[in-house]
């Protein structure tokens, strides 16, 4: 009975579906289908074909004359014949060419299979190019063409260049005049000849195959974009306002209503005869909610009930809470419904409408669910010491309640839209179920944003962890309320005037697009939970990846932190791998599309005429820092052994340890760049720029450089070598490819040029080896015996430790001085570094043993002459006489003859005194 209910069933739909083509063009244009899409990336994507219908039905009569155009010769599609591409045979040569061996023949075989995908793509692509969806799954088509064509090529360039090599051991053709070459040689030559070109063809064939399916990429591409803006921005007839638009509406409904009633009544038919398998699908289904729901009601008692008198969450924890909470709760519906779904279609229950309704009512479902949970995750109506953000508990009920009318609204009209289209239901039905959806989510958002969000509690300095900065004013503030109600007029807007496709447009991506940010946000706060955060005052300093692994390994503070800092970059980095395929699938991107965005951004994409490979590139920066690494580690190896100073000069291990470290750096910069695929013959361009910079004002850099590598390599200065320089004197500390560090007496660094020290004076007093010499100077009284002097001198310095017996210390007698008679002790140093302490230590020896023997160390002595005496003495009893004139006055009173005679004794007695003196 039930095949007899299938056939009856079956017969009604084709003498439906018949009835409908007659009626007019509205088979494949009627019924507004999903406009989550972005228009940033409207080409990458799906998009729907409903609304042609705003300028009538003549898109449907072009679809089907193409589509009787496409059957043609054949009567199939050209692109439903795979076989006839594969077995294109390719085209003849236009000059005989060499039997192609059976290993080549298999190389070549791709490149043709590629030419002929091609071309019927071409045609393909001119026939549906007014039709989104045909245009969609040929653009997945077309995207592996170039990376089909680049392996083609790199198959075949090693086989080219085997031939071009045999090609060149044959040698050149002899010239007109020259002997010729036997004749096996030249069938040699004329073979490999003519596999090289056939090969070289196919090598170019690949090469134009690439640039035709890039080129045909962005044809689809400008195409779906036009198709999107006509679709979107396009104005319908049949505008919302109007009365006969709701005439028509319910003029349908009866008629629509009754086609659900059958396809009901025939799937219960069906189902009626397996009512056990029902029953069972239906109690199991039952059975998986209640059991989850029960065990997730046990996880909340345990984890979310908190003790009396116990202090809030953190808001670190309230984020890592709603990001399980929410998975949580949605985990017992999804489960059930699955469940449901796949015992329905595994038990052959779902099929023709049936199926097709439930798949829609399947995905409606789940995003209500997801969106559910997601709310309750983040408001808590019921538990407000765990809601994320600090409102008041109406508020955050209010929010729950739109929250979920938005998500119910939205999945309803999804169904419907779905329905309309089954059915086969006028235009104006779609138009208006549109825009009475459109106003009633435009309405759901203006009422969001109009709620009033009361803070639960008062933020004060000492509890700003209740959420801080990230939470009430977060929520509060003005940039979340108004987008929202710009939103919602928009919405209303673009309905009331006849763009009711782009109102549905804008409110799917409003819901949709808004889930998944608000869920990758939750993530993003869960890692900051587990990986701590500093920056939010009463959060813990470390995180909880540090705090594990911190008994174990016996970690410090620092190495905590950085610890936590490498968990938090590894974990965001993989929330962005996973957050850009969610915002992408959210846009209207299907899986393919997606893999194959993927595919493009990790192994290449060309950006004018330049291919960029990123995943070659980060392998390259690897390998250039995993060469860096192994350079060092050789360093350390060869300081750590052989360049130990008790084995090797100082100065020849720092050129060995440099010379060894800018060899590694080459190397490593040199295969890193091969390796990313940069020509390095191509550098050629850039050292002859450069050497036209050294031209211009480079000469003193490559100046520097060149003098710093000879210093490295002839060594006449070396790193502890005791160095004067000009005004500056001390040891040398590093030497560069630029410059030098000289380290003076007084810790200063000093930086000189290369240049200087290889193209001026520099005194090195430890070039070749330390022996060094110290002069002491000293200086006897002339009453000292000179011989007796230097034999005690002599036994003094070789009494010294500090002084080598050889060469033996050397005593000069070197001049008659003004005061003294001068010697000089000069003695020689193993090490001339400790100079000054040995000259220190041979001046007090010779001290003590001056002393000790008489010896005068004498003073500096001078004798004073003066020339002309007479001269003076007259010149000074002249100015005594003088001065006794004056005093012997006549009218002078008696106490002023007393003074006189008192003036006339000093005059006297300075005249004396100055004859004496």
């Amino acid at each position: 009975m039930s095949y007899v209910n299938r056939l009856i069933l079956l017969v009604l739909v084709a003498i439906n579906g018949l009835a409908t083509l007659a009626a007019g063009a509205y088979a494949e244009t009627v019924g507004l289908r999903s406009l989550a899409r972005n228009s940033l990336v409207v080409a990458q994507s799906t998009l729907p074909n409903w609304a042609a219908g705003l300028t009538g039905a003549a898109a449907e009569s072009a679809e089907k004359k193409d589509a009787e155009n496409a059957q043609g010769e054949s009567g199939t599609p050209a692109e439903a014949n795979p076989a006839a591409e594969t077995a294109k045979p390719a085209a003849p040569a236009a000059a005989p060419t060499p039997e192609m061996p059976a290993q080549l023949e298999k190389v070549l075989q791709p490149v043709r299979r590629i030419s002929g995908l091609l071309e019927e793509y071409e045609k393909t692509v001119e026939r549906v190019k007014d039709r989104d969806d045909e245009l969609a799954r040929i653009r997945i088509d077309i995207d592996k063409i170039p990376g089909e064509a680049r392996a083609a090529i790199a198959a075949i360039a090693p086989r080219l260049a085997e031939i071009k090599a045999q090609i060149e051991k044959l040698g050149p053709a002899p010239k007109s005049g020259e002997p010729a070459e036997s004749a096996e040689v030249a069938a040699e030559r004329t073979r490999l000849n003519g596999l090289a070109t056939q090969l070289d063809g196919a090598i170019k064939s690949a090469e134009l195959s690439d640039v035709k399916a890039r080129q045909l990429i962005g044809r689809v591409q400008d195409l779906r974009q036009a198709i999107f803006a006509n679709q979107v921005l396009s104005r319908t007839k049949h505008s919302p306002l109007k009365p006969s638009l709701w005439q028509s509406v319910f003029t349908e409904l009866p008629s629509a209503g009754r086609e659900i009633v059958a396809i009901g009544k025939g799937w219960w038919a069906r189902a009626s005869s397996r009512v056990y398998e029902l029953v069972s699908i239906l109690a199991l289904s039952l059975v998986i909610y209640f059991g989850l729901r029960l065990m997730r009601r046990r996880v909340f008692a345990a984890r979310l009930t908190r003790p009396e008198g116990a202090s809030a969450p953190r808001f670190f924890e309230r984020a890592a809470v709603a990001s399980w909470v929410g998975p949580a709760r949605a985990l017992p519906r999804i489960a059930a419904v699955l469940f449901l779904y796949v015992g329905l279609e595994s038990s052959d229950l779902l099929y023709l409408q049936s199926d097709r309704i439930a798949a829609v009512v399947l995905k409606a479902a789940m995003i209500a669910f997801i969106v559910f949970s997601l709310s309750w995750a983040v408001l808590q109506p019921n538990r407000p010491t765990w809601r994320l953000f600090n409102v008041s508990d109406a508020s955050a009920r209010r929010l729950h309640l739109i929250m979920r009318l938005a998500v119910v609204v939205y999945g309803i009209d999804l169904v419907l839209r779905d329905l309309i289209k089954m059915l086969y239901l006028p235009f104006q039905v779609s138009v208006a179920q549109a825009f009475i959806f459109s106003m009633l989510f435009a309405g759901l958002l203006f009422a969001l944003a109009r709620t009033s969000l009361e803070p639960r509690t008062v933020l004060t300095p000492s509890s700003e962890d209740e959420g801080g900065t990230f939470g009430a004013e977060f929520a509060r503030s003005a940039w979340i309320k108004v987008p929202l109600g710009i939103l919602a007029l928009f919405i209303a807007g673009a309905a009331v005037t006849g763009y009711v496709a782009l109102a549905r447009y804008v409110s799917s991506q409003v819901l949709l697009t808004g889930t998944a940010i608000v869920v990758i946000l939750l993530m993003h706060l869960a890692i900051r939970a587990l990986s701590g955060d500093t920056r939010v005052p009463g959060e813990d300093e470390s995180g909880a990846g540090s705090r594990i692994l911190v008994g174990r390994f016996k970690l410090d503070e620092t190495q905590q932190r950085h610890m936590d800092s490498i968990l938090y970059g590894v974990l965001n980095v993989l929330l962005a791998f996973i957050a850009i395929p969610v915002l992408l699938y959210t846009w209207g991107f299907s899986a393919p599309e997606i893999t194959a965005l993927f595919k493009s951004a990790v192994f290449g994409f060309d950006i004018g005429g330049i291919r960029i490979a990123p995943t070659r590139i980060l392998l390259a920066i690897g390998l250039f820092v995993g060469l860096l690494f192994v350079t060092r580690l050789i360093q350390r190896w060869l300081k750590a052994t052989l360049l130990q100073p008790s084995r090797i000069d100082s100065g020849l291990a720092n050129s060995i340890h440099t010379g060894v470290g800018y060899a590694g750096y080459a190397l490593a910069a040199l295969a890193a760049i091969s390796y990313g695929g940069l020509d390095i013959t191509n550098l050629a361009i850039v050292a002859g720029a450069l050497s036209v910079g050294i031209g211009f004002g480079l000469q003193s850099i490559v100046n520097n450089f060149v003098s710093g590598l000879i210093l490295l390599v002839e060594r006449p200065i070396k790193v502890g070598d005791w160095i004067s320089v000009g005004a500056y004197e001390g040891h040398v500390r590093r030497i560069s490819v630029r410059s030098t560090e000289i380290e003076t007496f007084d810790r200063s660094s000093v930086i000189v040029p290369n240049s200087e020290l290889i193209s001026g004076t520099v005194r090195n007093r430890t070039h070749r080896n330390a022996l060094g010499r110290v002069e002491v100077a000293v200086g006897v009284s002339y009453s000292a015996d000179p011989e007796r002097v230097k034999e005690l001198l002599e036994k003094v310095t070789q009494a010294s430790p500090m002084v080598l017996q050889f060469p033996a210390p050397l005593i000069s007698f070197d001049n008659f001085g003004a005061s003294s008679l001068d010697f000089t002790v000069r003695a020689y140093l193993v090490d001339v570094n400790k100079s000054v302490s040995t000259a220190t230590d041979l001046r007090i020896r010779i001290f003590k043993a001056l002393g000790e023997a008489g010896i005068e160390i004498p003073f500096p002595q001078q004798d004073v002459h003066l020339r002309d005496l007479d001269f003076v003495k007259s010149t000074v009893a002249r100015m005594a006489a003088e001065r006794a004139a004056k005093a012997a006055k006549p009218t002078q009173p008696a106490g002023q003859n007393g003074g006189a005679e008192h003036g006339a004794a000093d005059a006297a007695k300075d005249g004396h005194t100055h004859k004496t003196s």
